[in-house]
């Protein structure tokens, strides 16, 4: 009988019962929007790699910094697509990497793109903030390179700090079952690291990020046609000058892109963390990773679609390939 009442008390492990049905579909959306991610990003790293800058609009400083800012942000969406989606899916769907230094691996890789990717639209935001104010101050190709650079390192190594507090956590059920997830382990430090990094690297850059592409958006449609009509002595002049508006609104577009998908998991997040709503276990991990993932690799999707629609000479280059490519079947 006390080994009756042993085994009784001893809970039994079930690999996260969030629904298989469910986990299924989530994986199957977000390897949706990883393949689109990943294949318009890496066409559009190889479009911009591989194109000759012979022209002098292309030459000019505008320009290359623009293909440098885009080479950034694609490199940064590909990888996140190629090595963060797959180890999400591969944790969600199977018992693997729920704990140890796989379960901080997994975290780092989802953590660190979008820190990146954040970064890199801070540069950028601050670049073209201050190249539009009345006494205009334009960043050189070398300065920008340098910035981008800094926001790959500072992404890289900040995100160490909290992908290091993750672990497998034993999360009780019911009195006869539990399930281990890897999550964030509030005692690793001797205090809140996300009460540090989260504020630092997402909602001031955030809020940054939206109040200067507000400001931009307001600059353009003031000075749009001004600028135009005062370019129209030159015809190079006017043709630099519309190639400054367009990519100023591609930004833009890119970074909205980016910031409300991020603002959705945010707000999530803040409410999860002051409210503590009451969930059940599957509900609470759906909510989280659709909030969260589905979120995070949607822009990456999204992003693809925006350069496809604004960047003509990518939309040939594509319609090209797709030609040639059809010419070697049938032949």
């Amino acid at each position: 009988m006390g080994r009756n009442q042993t085994e009784a008390m001893d809970p039994v492990y079930v690999f996260t019962p969030a629904g298989n049905t469910a986990k299924h579909v989530l994986c199957l959306v977000l390897s949706v929007i990883g393949t689109v991610g990943f294949v318009g990003n890496c066409s559009l790293f190889y479009f911009l790699w591989q194109k000759k800058t012979t022209s002098p609009i292309q030459k000019s400083r505008f320009v290359r910094s623009l293909n440098l800012y885009m080479r950034s942000l694609s490199l940064s969406d590909l990888l996140s697509c190629s090595l963060s989606l797959p180890v999400l899916c591969l944790q969600i769907l199977f018992d693997l990497m729920q704990s140890g230094w796989l379960c901080k691996m997994v975290r780092y890789l989802n953590f660190v793109f979008p820190a990146i990717t954040i970064n890199n639209l801070v540069v950028i935001s601050l670049a073209k903030y201050l190249s539009t104010r009345k006494n205009p101050y334009t960043l050189g190709v070398t300065a920008v390179r340098r910035m981008i650079i800094g926001a790959w390192i500072l992404g890289i190594t900040t995100m160490l700090l909290p992908a290091a507090t993750y672990d497998g956590v034993a999360v009780r059920l019911n009195d006869s079952h539990f399930t281990v997830i890897c999550r964030y382990n509030q005692n690793f430090y001797p205090f809140q690291i996300t009460a540090v990094i989260f504020p630092l690297q997402y909602v001031i850059p955030g809020i940054f990020i939206t109040y200067v592409n507000a400001c931009l958006l307001k600059t353009l449609w003031i000075r749009t046609g001004r600028q135009i009509r005062h370019a129209k002595t030159s015809a190079f002049k006017a043709k630099l000058t519309v190639t400054r508006i367009r990519a100023t609104y591609l930004l833009i577009s890119l970074t909205f892109a980016f910031i409300c998908p991020y603002f959705v998991y945010i707000g999530n997040t803040a409410y999860t963390q002051i409210m503590k709503p009451q969930r059940s276990f599957s509900t609470d991990y759906i909510v989280r990773y659709v909030g969260g993932s589905i979120g995070a690799y949607f822009s990456s999707a999204l992003n693809f679609i925006i350069y496809f629609v604004q960047i003509k000479d990518f939309r040939a280059y594509l319609r090209n390939n797709f030609r040639s490519r059809c010419i070697r079947i049938n032949t």
